[in-house]
């Protein structure tokens, strides 16, 4: 049997697009596993095309070279998909059982993925399977997943003064506050507030149906075009009230 998580024990998690965004807890990320097997399948595709292989418009076999190569090409892939899956175990699995407490942010990793320069390494980061996987280890383990909102100004506010900047460009990977004069790491910063934010959080400080704006997420409910949109029923036969469809 496993030593009970501590209550108080709390770890904000901030998977940064840089190298060493998995120091906190010594894992790999599936970001740095893409990243070792680059260069092993770089070799394995230009292997591939090489060989004469197949084509549909002449009807050309593929040649047993080009066979073999893109078997071991096949296996490259698997190899690094089997790593990603074991890294992402490994990592959550672990962050489940030191933590009571995880907190993530709810990215809009959408309109990240716009971003030609950083789409790909977002998309080698599994945000969603990483959360995922961290609300349901968490429950296994006796913890709690904590999402923050997705408007919070996690890497523009300061940990130590609360001081909020106007804008913090991405490639600022130092957080200097020129309130407080505090420097600190980027991502230490961000990881520092959502840790701070769930505390408030869980000493009721702010109401759970509240986003980063203050605006509540719920919507209240309405008919279609701003009228009663069920059918109405017919009374019994003979009501008088006022409305029905008794004649």
């Amino acid at each position: 049997m496993s030593n009970p998580i501590p209550a108080a024990s709390r770890l904000a998690v901030e998977f940064a697009h840089e190298p060493g965004g998995s120091r906190r807890t010594g894992q790999l990320v599936p970001r740095e596993v893409s990243s070792l097997q680059c260069p092993v399948l770089y070799r394995a595709d230009g292997a591939v095309s090489r060989k004469q292989g197949p084509d549909r418009r002449t009807g050309q076999k593929p040649s047993n070279r080009w066979r073999r190569a893109n078997a071991a090409r096949n296996r490259v892939h698997y190899r690094t998909a089997c790593l990603r899956a074991d890294a992402l175990h490994k990592l959550t699995t672990h962050l489940a059982r030191a933590y009571g407490t995880v907190v993530v942010e709810d990215l809009n990793v959408a309109g990240m993925l716009k971003n030609r320069k950083l789409a790909r390494v977002v998309a080698d980061a599994a945000f969603a399977e990483i959360r995922r996987k961290l609300a349901c280890k968490t429950v296994w383990n006796g913890g709690r997943l904590e999402v923050a909102g997705r408007w919070y100004p996690s890497s523009k506010t300061c940990s130590g003064c609360q001081a909020v900047k106007p804008k913090l460009p991405l490639g600022v990977r130092t957080y200097v506050c020129e309130h407080c004069g505090l420097v600190i790491d980027r991502d230490e910063n961000a990881a520092l507030n959502l840790a701070a934010l769930v505390k408030r959080h869980v000493a009721g400080s702010g109401p759970e149906t509240e986003n980063g704006r203050g605006a509540d997420r719920k919507t209240p409910p309405r008919g279609a075009g701003g009228r009663e949109a069920s059918t109405p029923h017919r009374s019994p036969q003979g009501s008088n009230e006022t409305g029905a469809f008794a004649r």
